[in-house]
């Protein structure tokens, strides 16, 4: 009899998970076997890199590595490691395994896997509304709403370790909120295990984690809770979350690092007032869509007018600590973040799913549940499918923001498809994956060529005469250039290309040698 009882909780939530499934395909799947490419294809490809990196070094957890030696934050003087401090990689680790699982290591494997765990996401956040609402349709619409916003919808089958570390703190509120109305200790345990994981994945989640500490101080003050019970998990927590980043920092000293480990704050009014507006005018409706900023504004118009009509019932019984305390105090934190990460804003959207996405969801969350739920059947039934053709509009507009997110960025894209064939053209001319190490010449992004090749070497991006002349020091054997970037760059770097002697090619791509002097006074002849 119990278990037909947990069954038969289950069974009305099913419907809105297929929704979340469906949706969250329709708008990505289209896109699963794409290549690093467009909008921050140099961050997607680096991250892209880590879990390859695991296949290299065989799944060595504490040693992560990309495929290039020359690091662009720190080291770039001593390039002879792969490896790189970095933010904990335990989803970059994962689809490694999921690599050696399914034998490939297409984008396919990637991107599903970020998938996925999005959509478990999306589903612990549909969990967390109805537990807060009572209503399917109000925590469909939260759910939905959040896979459709174009920025959350771009990055949830990428390469970027965001929206997992997201999806972990949406299943963390979830058992915190759990461990709220059912005061087991074991869920406060899971939520700060999954809380402090999506910290340890992305630091700046550190906010969230923060805040709850937070809530969770001002409840043991109110005598809700006890230190005793909330010490250890909070404790452990902090030990993860400083001994991976104690082992980071020493691996950024001894080996350096592709990734960034510092603050970035703007360093006056006028600068902060730039990066606001080119914000604004830049990624507003990539944040959410333009109806779903009119869906926030209705439903606020409408809790705030359901506050002031509704008759509060005078009660002699202790309330216990709103979670409204919680988003106030987290909305804080967040703030502070923002101004002490500003400079990131400007160019990268997923700095906001970092920060404000999610709160700003939960408030959307806090404002439906203030708005009364219908007592009738057919009332629920009629907001659900609102909600449903809601979720159809939606979609629909996300995929077109898929299109136009993809027109930014190509040529990071053309680096990608240029560089396809590299392995199999090196394979055939006798370069095995363990050998000759390569230098690639102003491809963008950097960790794209070594991607596609699935090979390791040193990368020069652009084509700075001394960025160049430092890479000539490197120990590599053999140089690797797109035709095309060949063309386009010659006449302006001249004193290098100039002294390439073409040895294979493919239509796409030339292998070259160096000479110590000039062999080719123009581009035709190289290619004679």
């Amino acid at each position: 009899m119990k278990r037909k009882r947990q069954i038969s909780k289950i069974i009305p939530h099913i419907l809105p998970l297929l929704v979340i499934v469906a949706v969250a395909l329709f708008i990505s799947v289209r896109h699963l076997n794409e290549p690093p490419g467009y909008i921050h294809a140099w961050a997607q490809s680096d991250n892209y890199s880590l879990a390859l990196g695991f296949r290299h070094n065989h799944g060595d957890f504490f040693h992560p590595q990309t495929l290039i030696y020359n690091k662009q934050q720190y080291g770039f003087d001593d390039p002879e490691s792969l490896v790189t401090g970095c933010d904990l990689p335990l989803h970059h680790w994962l689809v490694a395994v999921l690599m050696g699982v399914t034998n490939s290591t297409e984008p396919w494997v990637f991107r599903g896997f970020t998938l996925a765990v999005a959509i478990l996401g999306l589903w612990a956040l549909y969990l967390l509304a109805f537990v807060l609402t009572r209503s399917r349709a109000k925590s469909l619409l939260v759910a939905t709403l959040t896979a459709t916003a174009p920025s959350f919808a771009y990055y949830s089958a990428s390469f970027l370790p965001t929206v997992p570390a997201l999806s972990l703190a949406m299943c963390g509120l979830l058992f915190y909120v759990l461990h709220l109305r059912d005061s087991k200790r074991w869920m406060l345990y899971i939520s700060l295990l999954l809380l402090t994981l999506a910290m340890m994945e992305r630091t700046s989640f550190a906010v969230l984690w923060v805040a709850v500490a937070g809530f969770q101080l001002l409840r043991i003050l109110r005598k809700e809770t006890t230190f005793r019970v909330s010490w250890l998990p909070f404790f452990i927590g902090m030990v993860m979350f400083a001994a991976w980043w104690f082992w980071s920092m020493h691996l950024r000293q001894e080996n350096g690092s592709l990734f960034l480990a510092s603050l970035l704050p703007v360093h006056s009014r006028d600068d902060a007032r730039f990066v606001f507006q080119n914000m604004h005018d830049r990624w507003r409706f990539h944040y959410f869509q333009r109806m779903q900023h009119w869906l926030y504004v209705t439903v606020a118009v409408a809790a705030v007018i359901t506050l002031i009509i509704k008759k509060k019932k005078p009660s002699e019984e202790r309330k216990p600590l709103p979670l409204w305390w919680l988003l106030a105090i987290w909305l804080f934190g967040e703030i502070l973040f923002a101004i002490a990460m500003f400079e990131q804003y400007i160019d990268h959207d997923y700095y906001f799913l970092d920060s404000f996405f999610l709160p700003i969801v939960m408030l959307l969350l806090g404002l439906l549940a203030i708005l009364p739920n219908p007592e009738k059947r057919w009332g629920r039934v009629v907001g659900l499918v609102a909600v449903l053709a809601l979720t159809g509009f939606m979609t629909e507009k996300a995929c077109n923001m898929q299109v136009e997110r993809r027109k930014e960025g190509v040529e990071a894209f053309e680096t990608a498809v240029r560089y396809k064939n590299a392995n199999k053209m090196l394979t055939e001319a006798g370069y095995g994956i363990i050998g000759p190490r390569f230098l690639t010449l102003f491809s963008y992004p950097q960790n794209t060529p070594f991607v596609m090749m699935n090979r390791e070497g040193y990368s020069v991006m652009w084509p700075d005469s001394d960025v160049v002349a430092h890479a000539l020091m490197f120990d590599f054997d053999y140089i690797l250039i797109e035709d095309e970037v060949y063309r386009r760059e010659f006449e302006g770097s001249r004193y290098i290309l100039s002294r390439l002697r073409r040895i294979g090619g493919d239509g796409e791509l030339s292998l070259c040698e160096l000479s110590d002097t000039v062999i080719h006074p123009t581009v035709e002849h190289f290619f004679e």
